[in-house]
C-alpha cells in the first residue's frame, strides 16, 4: 500500500512515482487476470446479440453545380448549374424523410428462407409482438388514433400518424443510411439488418427512390412544359381541322359561284385555315424541342458498385467488444481495490 504523505502546513498531498509503480506491480496480475475474464464474458455476450449484414451500393452522380460553391451562393443561384439539378450534398437528406420511409414500408421483400412478404412494414411486424416490459412502458402514452379532421378529408394534404405509425415510418427510414464524398461527390448507399437479402433489397430500393426523386425534381419543370405543349397541339390540331373541314365544305357548296361575296368568305376561311396549320406546325416544333430537352436534362447516375447479397456480418464486432469489457472490468477492478480493499479515499480525506 502506497504511503500518502501530508504537509500540515500546507495541507499538500504528495505520492512519489515509485509508488504508483509499487501499487500497480501489486495488482499487476489481478489486473491482467480482470481484463482477460472481462474480455471473455465480452466474446460470451456478443453471441447474444443477433448476427446483422450490411449491403450497400455505390452511384457515382452527375454533379449539378460546383462543389466548391458556397451554401449562400448557391442558394441564390450562383455557380449553379442553369438546369436546376440537386446537389449531391443534399442526396442524404432526401433518403431521411418521412415521404421516404412510407415509402420503404410499401415495398414487397422476401428474406433469406425464401418467405414473401407483400411489404417491408409486414417484415418488420412479425417480431414486433411486445413483450411485458414494453407494454409497461407504453402504459398511458396516446391511443393508436389519428384526427379523423385529417385522415377523412382528401383535400387536406396533413400527415396523420398514430405513435404506432410513427415508430414504423422512423423505423423504415432509419434502417438506410446515405454519405457523399466530401472530394469526389460518390455517393453510399447501405443498410444493416438481421437479414442479408431484406437488407439489399432495402438498399436498392433506396437507389430507386433517389435516382427517381432527383430525376423528377431536375426535369419538372420542362416536363410541365411538355405537358402544356401536348394539350395546346391537341387543341391547335382541332382547330386546323375544324378551319379545313369549313373551307372544302364551303368550296363544295359554292362550286360554281362567282359572286365576290362568295370570294371573300372563301378568302377568309382560307386565312383562317392557314393561320391554323401555322399555329399547329410551330406547336408541335416546340413540343418536339421540349422532348429533347427533357431527355437531355435527366440526370445520369453511374453505379460503380452494385447492389448484392451480403455474406459475411457486420456486427457484432466480437474483439471490439472484448475490449470494451477489457477496459471495463480493468476500470471496475482498480474501483474496487482503490475505494473498498486499500480505502485510499480514507486516508485521502
Amino acid at each position: 500500500m502506497p504511503e500518502i504523505q501530508s504537509d500540515k502546513n500546507t495541507d499538500t498531498l504528495e505520492i512519489s512515482i515509485f509508488e504508483v509503480v509499487g501499487f500497480f506491480k501489486k495488482y499487476l496480475l489481478v489486473l491482467i487476470a480482470a481484463a482477460i475474464l472481462s474480455a471473455i464474458i465480452g466474446v460470451a455476450f456478443s453471441f447474444l446479440l443477433a448476427k446483422k449484414y450490411t449491403a450497400q451500393t455505390i452511384l457515382l452522380p452527375e454533379l449539378g453545380s460546383s462543389r466548391n460553391s458556397s451554401f449562400f451562393s448557391m442558394a441564390l443561384g450562383a455557380g449553379s448549374d442553369p438546369s436546376g439539378k440537386l446537389v449531391p450534398e443534399l442526396y442524404p437528406n432526401i433518403l431521411s424523410t418521412i415521404p421516404f420511409g412510407q415509402y420503404l414500408l410499401k415495398i414487397p421483400v422476401v428474406d433469406e428462407n425464401d418467405v414473401s412478404y407483400p411489404s417491408l412494414e409486414s417484415y418488420m411486424a412479425k417480431d414486433s409482438s411486445q413483450s411485458l416490459l414494453s407494454r409497461l412502458l407504453s402504459f398511458g402514452r396516446t391511443p393508436n388514433k389519428s384526427p379523423k379532421a385529417l385522415t377523412s378529408n382528401p383535400n387536406v394534404k396533413i400527415l396523420a400518424f398514430t405513435p404506432k405509425q410513427e415508430r414504423m415510418v422512423n423505423a423504415a427510414k432509419g434502417l438506410v443510411q446515405a454519405t457523399v464524398g466530401t472530394t469526389d461527390g460518390i455517393i453510399t448507399i447501405e443498410s444493416e439488418m438481421t437479414d442479408p437479402v431484406v437488407a439489399a433489397m432495402v438498399v436498392d430500393a433506396s437507389e430507386k427512390y433517389l435516382i427517381d426523386y432527383v430525376s423528377d425534381y431536375t426535369i419538372s419543370k420542362t416536363t410541365q412544359q411538355v405537358d402544356f405543349l401536348q394539350k395546346r397541339v391537341g387543341e391547335a390540331k382541332k382547330r386546323q381541322q375544324s378551319a379545313e373541314y369549313a373551307l372544302q365544305a364551303y368550296r363544295d357548296t359554292h362550286r360554281n359561284t362567282f359572286l365576290n361575296v362568295a370570294r371573300i368568305e372563301e378568302q377568309r376561311l382560307q386565312a383562317e385555315y392557314v393561320l391554323s396549320q401555322a399555329i399547329y406546325s410551330d406547336l408541335s416544333t416546340k413540343l418536339e424541342q421540349f422532348k429533347i430537352r427533357e431527355k437531355e436534362e435527366k440526370p445520369v447516375f453511374k453505379v460503380l458498385e452494385p447492389v448484392r447479397v451480403p455474406i459475411a456480418k457486420s456486427s457484432p464486432k466480437r474483439l471490439f467488444i472484448a475490449i470494451i469489457f477489457s477496459v471495463l472490468g480493468i476500470f471496475i477492478t482498480l474501483t474496487y481495490i482503490v475505494f473498498f480493499k486499500e480505502k485510499l479515499h480514507k486516508q485521502l480525506v
